[in-house]
């Protein structure tokens, strides 16, 4: 059934001019470019500037050409509602760096700036797909990278050092991808990464973020549980730590860098729920797309591999689920109505919480297992919220 729906979306994807189509990825590759740049302005700008002064003047006057390359980029981009106050924004930042600002200033103006962009343009900034382990893409790390960047990420004169926790941590896990495509950034070249899948780059990403907290025991499994919003996907791809407190910045610095292991402190239908929150408020910001892929996304890794437990324990509840899946898959292709979609999305978390409480061991009783699972989905729902805050936040202040 799954494949039937995701057979008809390409189908109704094709229906669309190839011209269309050739735009949208041509502006997609264009908004890349433009917060990859952002990304280095956000990190890089400290090591130029301090109170006032320059401390590395080629690297300054890269910056001032970053902002205004990225200015150039964002004209190319379709005017939509919205661009100009995007535009004003660089330019705000353009006379922060001629200035001379502070770099916490032109951190916070770069960041909130690509998260904007992100969200206008509907960049897909999170892998639709569950992370490996850092080990995965570590042969080709060694093959391709640690000539530059050292075998454990210590750098040389040909790199910047990828295990510096303090730099690292300006960039989110997204950012980390994105260096990694040679059609968003002009310095890994075609020959280093061009053959590599997106799938490849997002585990390579991995195994480079997890350099900075490489021998260090993992944060309390508490965090895991009270931000499962941050610490899963998307939030983990998209969050810099460098934004958050100090104990957050360290448990994302860590399970970004070990992502699969998340894995073995959510139940998994406690993070479809989690998904499902976050695809519900993509959606009512107009980012369908990123709705429908973190829909996929907590089918894939959070029901579908129980569905054959669960059908053991309640088979009509487990029909019940296939059409609700399917139910909402429909709408948010063939374009229902808000309160239709907004519904569909509340019923499947509702049911989903009575299956994962079915799932549970009976020993502590029916009544207190459904308090944890209303739990669960309590603290998934804070996680989204401070998730999205800090998205609301960057761009309110500006």
């Amino acid at each position: 059934m799954g494949f039937k729906w995701i057979l008809l979306f390409t189908l109704l994807a094709g229906l669309i001019a190839p011209v269309s189509a050739q735009d949208t990825s041509s502006s997609n590759t264009v908004a890349a470019q433009a917060s990859n740049l952002l990304s280095y302005i956000a990190v890089d700008y400290g090591d130029a500037v301090e109170n006032r002064q320059r401390l590395d003047t080629p690297l300054y006057e890269l910056q001032k050409q970053q902002v205004e390359e990225v200015l150039r980029l964002v004209t190319q981009l379709p005017d939509r509602p919205g661009r100009q106050g995007l535009q004003k924004s660089l330019s705000d930042l353009r006379k922060a760096i001629e200035d001379k600002d502070s770099s916490a200033e032109v951190r916070r103006r770069a960041n909130a700036i690509a998260d904007r962009l992100a969200a206008l343009y509907q960049l897909q900034r999170s892998p639709s797909y569950s992370l490996p382990s850092p080990g995965f893409m570590m042969p080709v790390y060694q093959q391709r990278c640690a000539i530059c960047h050292g075998v454990d990420g210590e750098g040389s004169n040909e790199g910047p050092a990828l295990n510096d926790l303090e730099r690292m941590a300006g960039f989110s896990l997204y950012d980390l991808y994105n260096t990694l495509d040679p059609e968003t950034d002009s310095i890994h070249t075609v020959d280093i990464d061009g053959d590599l899948t997106g799938l490849q780059r997002w585990a390579l990403a991995v195994t480079v973020a997890a350099f900075p907290v490489a021998n260090q025991l993992p944060p309390s499994s508490d965090l895991a549980t009270r931000y499962p919003g941050l610490l899963g996907l998307p939030g983990m791809a998209t969050t810099k730590p460098a934004e958050l407190e100090p104990t957050l910045q360290q448990a994302l610095m860590w399970w970004r860098g070990n992502p699969h292991l998340v894995r073995t402190l959510i139940p998994p239908l406690i993070s479809a729920i989690g998904l499902l929150q976050l695809a519900e408020t993509d959606y009512r910001g107009g980012d369908i797309t990123a709705a429908y892929g973190k829909l996929m996304l907590a089918y894939r890794d959070g029901y579908r591999p129980l569905r054959q437990e669960l059908l053991i324990r309640d088979k009509v509840l487990v029909e019940q689920l296939q059409v609700q899946w399917q139910q909402l898959r429909g709408d948010l292709i063939g374009g229902a109505s808000s309160t239709e979609v907004i519904a569909a999305f509340q019923n499947l978390r509702a049911d989903l919480n009575l299956a994962h409480s079915k799932l549970e061991p009976p020993a502590m009783g029916e009544g207190r297992y459904l308090w944890t699972a209303a739990l669960f989905a309590l603290a998934i729902g804070l996680g989204a919220l401070l998730w999205w805050g800090l998205r609301r936040q960057k761009r309110t202040r500006l």
